[in-house]
């Protein structure tokens, strides 16, 4: 589980994972949150090698399980390290009989064709926002 402590660190991630996409969608970059009011409900830091690499956010629906964050620093993207959360994540929606499903922002097409390379299809798209699950 993620502590306040670690909401810095969150809130630097999700800056420099979504900042350019939400300024290509909308021209601004607005942050959620502050360290201080960010809700660490459903918040567990990724580590790997002992460091502190990322950070996932998952909310269990009725019918499914809604990662609503998945971010991994710069430095180690590329490493298999958001595949790895992204399989226990759908194992533990599976365990529950659930489905798996998350939305990234229509601009983010890097997010988008990761997701789909890890066997998501799409299931719903708006001007703003694609859904996919497993």
């Amino acid at each position: 589980m993620a502590t306040r402590k670690d909401a810095p660190f969150i809130l630097l991630l999700e800056e420099d994972g979504m900042r350019s996409y939400a300024e290509a969608l909308w021209g601004k970059w607005v942050p959620s949150f502050n360290p201080e009011s960010l809700l660490l409900e459903g918040h567990e830091m990724i580590e790997w090698g002992g460091e502190l690499v990322g950070c996932v956010a998952c909310e269990w629906q009725a019918d499914h399980l809604r990662i609503k964050k998945l971010y991994v620093s710069p430095q180690y993207r590329r490493r298999g390290i958001g595949a790895c959360v992204l399989v226990i994540k759908l194992r533990q929606a599976e365990c529950r009989g659930l489905t798996l499903r998350l939305t990234v922002l229509s601009t983010n097409n890097d997010a988008r064709r990761f997701y789909e390379r890890e066997g998501m299809s799409v299931v719903d798209r708006t001007e703003e926002r694609i859904t996919l699950q497993f």
